[in-house]
């Protein structure tokens, strides 16, 4: 029997959630410090024009939502990571009690 039941579900949600942040972000994350619009590589002084109609972005925009995401993934590893240690802190706890 486990002390708190509501300490999974919250481990769970933290999992999911960091796994999702993360593979959204994923390629803000894998590409470093290359501006990409559309997959193609990006100079200072290039617009990058979306393929659905939406707006038209320079260069240094295109740069921050590039470091805003990577950002976000990598708040993504430290929730999935906290959710992965909350598992585990659970499970030995657990496992001292019924000993």
């Amino acid at each position: 029997m486990t002390a708190h039941p509501w300490l999974r579900v919250l481990a769970g949600a933290l999992v999911i959630v960091g796994l999702a942040m993360f593979f959204i972000n994923a390629e803000a994350l894998l590409n470093g410090d290359a501006v990409e619009c559309d997959g193609s590589p990006m100079r200072p002084g290039q617009w990058c024009a979306s393929a659905s109609g939406g707006e038209t972005l320079g260069y240094e925009e295109e740069k921050k939502n590039e470091a805003r995401g990577e950002l976000v993934g990598y708040a993504g590893v430290g929730l999935g990571t906290l959710g992965i240690v909350l598992f585990i802190s659970n499970g030995i706890t657990t496992w001292r009690r019924n000993r």
